[in-house]
C-alpha cells in the first residue's frame, strides 16, 4: 500500500530486525504493481467494495505480521490500558482505510468525503502574507486529506521527503492522478544539503513545505522527549530549518472517522525559532518536546490513527543531537 505523504524511515538500530521494518511501518515502500493493483480495486470495487475487501485482507495481516502486531498492542496499552488481536486489527485496518482513501484524494474526489475545518485560515493569512511556512505533521490520520482540502483554497503545498521516499510519493501521484498532479516533491538526500535552497526558494515565494515530525530518518539530529508517559527519540531537523529560514511553523492533523469523515485541524506552533548559541540543544530540545505534547494529545483523542507501526520507543544512538 503506497501514500501520498511526506515521510521518513525509521532509524535503524542493532536491535531492529527486518520485521520491525515491514510493510505498515515503512508504507512508503510500495511499487508501481501496488499502485496499480491498489487502483484496480477502486475502479472494479469502488470504495465501499474496496473497504470490504481490505477486511479480509487485513485480517490476515494481523495473524501473520507479529512485530506490527506487537507495536500495535503495545501502543493500545499506553493509550487504553489493554490491548487484545481485534484492538491490532482494528487499528491496521484503520490504516488500510485510510490509505485506500487517498488515492481518491489524489484523484480529487473530495466529494465523496465529509470535512471539518479548524484553523485552516491561518494558512490561507500565512500564504497571503507572500511569506511561507512550514507545515508539521506526524504518521498520524491522514495528511493526504489535507492537502486535497487546501487545493480548494489554492493553497501551494510542497512535499519534503528522504531520497527513496521521495521517488515513491512522485511516482504514486503520478500513477494515481493520471500525470496532472501539482504536488511538487523535495527530494532529501544526506549528501547533499542543497536541497535546502530549494525549500528557502518556496518558502520565500510564499510556499508552504510540509515534513513530518515524528520518525528519525537515518542520521537525522534528534531529541530525547517524554511522550505517553516514557522517553522518545524525535528529529529536530525542521525546527532548525525553520531558525535557517526564519518561517513559522504550522501543525496539521487529518482525524479520520468513520465511514467518511475528516477532521482537518492547523495550529500556530511558532512565529519564529529561536536557536541561541550557548543553549542550542536545550532549545531543540524544547521544541521536539512542545511537538511531542500536541502529538501526545490527539494520539489520545483518537488512538486508531496513529500509524507508527514499530517500537518507538525504542531509544537509538543514531541521530543523537
Amino acid at each position: 500500500m503506497v501514500v501520498a505523504e511526506p515521510v521518513s524511515t525509521p532509524a535503524t538500530t542493532a536491535s531492529a530486525s527486518a520485521e520491525d521494518e515491514a510493510w505498515l511501518a515503512r508504507e512508503e515502500q510500495g511499487s508501481r504493481t501496488g499502485i496499480r493493483a491498489l487502483l484496480l480495486v477502486t475502479r472494479v470495487l469502488g470504495r465501499r467494495g474496496g473497504r470490504a475487501l481490505l477486511r479480509i485482507i487485513m485480517f490476515y495481516f494481523t495473524l501473520f505480521a507479529r512485530a506490527p502486531r506487537r507495536a500495535s498492542r503495545a501502543f493500545s496499552e499506553r493509550v487504553r490500558g489493554r490491548s487484545s488481536f481485534w484492538t491490532a486489527y482494528r487499528h491496521f485496518l484503520r490504516f488500510a482505510e485510510v490509505a485506500l482513501d487517498r488515492v481518491f484524494f489524489v484523484q480529487g474526489r473530495t466529494e465523496l468525503f465529509e470535512f471539518t475545518h479548524t484553523g485552516g485560515q491561518h494558512l490561507r493569512d500565512q500564504v497571503a502574507s507572500g511569506r511561507g511556512a512550514i507545515l508539521l505533521g506526524a504518521h498520524f490520520g491522514s495528511f493526504e486529506a489535507m492537502r486535497a482540502a487546501s487545493q480548494d483554497a489554492e493553497l501551494p503545498i510542497n512535499i519534503l521527503a528522504h531520497n527513496a521516499n521521495a521517488k515513491m510519493i512522485a511516482a504514486f501521484l503520478d500513477e494515481v492522478s493520471g500525470g496532472r498532479s501539482k504536488v511538487r516533491v523535495i527530494e532529501i538526500d544526506p549528501e547533499d544539503r542543497t536541497y535546502i535552497l530549494t525549500v528557502k526558494e518556496r518558502v520565500e515565494a510564499g510556499e508552504l513545505v510540509a515534513v513530518l515530525g515524528d520518525r528519525l530518518g537515518l542520521n537525522d539530529r534528534s531529541a530525547v522527549v517524554e511522550f505517553m508517559g516514557a522517553p522518545a527519540r524525535l528529529p529536530t531537523g525542521p525546527y532548525i530549518m525553520a531558525a535557517v529560514l526564519r518561517c513559522p511553523i504550522y501543525t496539521v492533523f487529518g482525524l479520520y472517522s468513520p465511514k467518511r469523515r475528516y477532521d482537518l485541524r492547523c495550529e500556530p506552533f511558532c512565529e519564529q525559532v529561536v536557536l541561541p548559541r550557548k543553549t542550542r540543544e536545550a532549545a531543540l530540545q524544547g521544541y521536539a518536546q512542545r511537538y511531542a505534547e500536541r502529538l501526545e494529545a490527539v494520539a489520545r483523542e483518537a488512538p486508531d490513527n496513529w500509524f507508527n507501526f514499530y517500537d518507538f520507543w525504542s531509544m537509538p544512538d543514531d541521530g543523537q543531537a
